[in-house]
């Protein structure tokens, strides 16, 4: 599966997984292939993209583009990250690059005990629990 994510969205997943202090997401979140044996990979192209530069194309392509926000985002967790990331773009350009790029560069311990992937055992799809939060609000 390849996602229109961009390099905006995988700096607020970052920032997001920095704060909350998920070493595990954190290690994979800046990947541009994702998946393991079994599972569906997903592919993440446009990962070095600004947002403002895909809008851009898409406008000057006269491409049909949209874009919808949840109602709730702008008090939800990301939403404080994007305000973050923009206040820091403002001052430092290269800030949204420059954070993908700790993601990256960042080292886990050999002896930090990672949580396992398991499957959910309802639906069997990946969980980080016996159930996955689908089933969990299901």
């Amino acid at each position: 599966i390849v996602t229109g994510h961009n390099a905006d969205d995988i700096a607020e997943t970052v920032i997001m997984n920095m704060l909350r202090g998920d070493i595990a997401r954190l290690g994979r979140c800046t990947a541009i292939t994702t998946g393991s044996e079994g599972m569906i990979s997903r592919c993440k192209p446009f990962k070095y993209t600004y947002e403002k530069e895909i809008v851009m194309y898409a406008h000057f392509k006269k491409l049909d583009y949209f874009t919808t926000e949840c109602i709730y985002s702008p008090n939800a967790y990301r939403g404080h990250a994007r305000v973050f990331l923009k206040d820091l773009e403002r001052i430092r350009p290269r800030a949204i690059l420059d954070v993908i790029k700790s993601g990256e560069d960042l080292a886990i311990k050999d002896d930090v005990k990672m949580p396992t992937q398991m499957t959910c055992s309802r639906c069997g799809y990946i969980s980080s629990a016996e159930l996955c939060k689908a089933c969990v609000m299901l």
